[in-house]
């Protein structure tokens, strides 16, 4: 494993929680849509061993054909990353490994139905990089979930409309928000409650949507606590995870 000296070439703070930022991609570097990869600082000079470096790891939001790495970062208040890089500006320098990983991938789920796609937080990140993807090679609609406190907090909604523009498949996507403590009733999202409990008391299926394993594929990602209990809730509703050769009818992921 070896670790790339990359420039920041474009970024964009959403507001004090949230930024999208874009890096150099190292030559030769491949992943799929859906991985992620560490992305992190320098803490001296001339980093040489482990030690020297802070990383931590992202899901990808660009695609594979891309010049660019991208990614979809939320602040944490004391955490030791991401307020540095909440600092940071174009041409500043950071540090990427040289192998994705990860196998929250559309291709481990059955085919056909609708792709639902379930992100807390910055964990919408890897979603982006699916849609930009062509999944309707393999579902017949897409639906992105981006679950989060405010309204505020739902600032990638552009990037999917754009992806979902060039590609001309509008009538076969959607972008649903769900928001659980916004204050503005104007601003509240479709969903004003935890999906989990929004999937089980029929919210989705008020919108039209026949929510059984026969027909959703689901993809979940973001906070242990959020994927714990999507995942609780759609085994209690008869989805299963893949296991080795055999395709599943839901996949998962904590980005921590």
């Amino acid at each position: 494993m070896a670790l790339h000296a990359v420039k920041i070439v474009s970024l964009a703070q959403h507001n004090e929680r949230l930024m999208f930022l874009s890096v150099q991609k190292p030559t030769g570097f491949v992943y799929r849509p859906g991985q992620f990869v560490r992305l992190g600082i320098g803490l001296c000079d001339h980093p040489q061993s482990e030690d020297d470096y802070l990383m931590r790891p992202y899901s990808l939001a660009s695609h594979p054909s891309e010049e660019v790495l991208s990614f979809y970062i939320a602040r944490v208040i004391d955490g030791e990353l991401t307020p540095k890089l909440f600092s940071m500006n174009i041409g500043d320098e950071l540090y990427v490994d040289d192998t994705a990983y990860g196998m929250m991938l559309p291709e481990r789920l059955e085919p056909a139905g609708t792709l639902m796609c379930f992100g807390s937080g910055s964990g919408l990140s890897a979603f982006l990089s699916i849609v930009k993807d062509n999944p309707w090679q393999r579902f017949d609609n897409v639906v992105v979930v981006h679950c989060a406190r405010t309204r505020d907090d739902i600032s990638l909604t552009k990037e999917f409309e754009k992806a979902v523009k060039a590609q001309h498949r509008e009538v076969n996507f959607r972008f649903i928000a769900a928001t659980t403590r916004e204050p503005n009733p104007a601003k509240r999202g479709e969903i004003t409650k935890r999906v989990p409990e929004a999937i089980q008391e029929g919210d989705f299926t008020a919108m039209g949507f026949d929510f059984s394993p026969k027909w959703v594929r689901a993809m979940i990602c973001g906070n242990p606590a959020f994927v714990d209990s999507m995942k609780k809730t759609l085994k209690s509703m008869g989805f299963t995870a893949p296991r080795g050769q055999t395709l599943g009818t839901f996949v998962a992921e904590n980005f921590w």
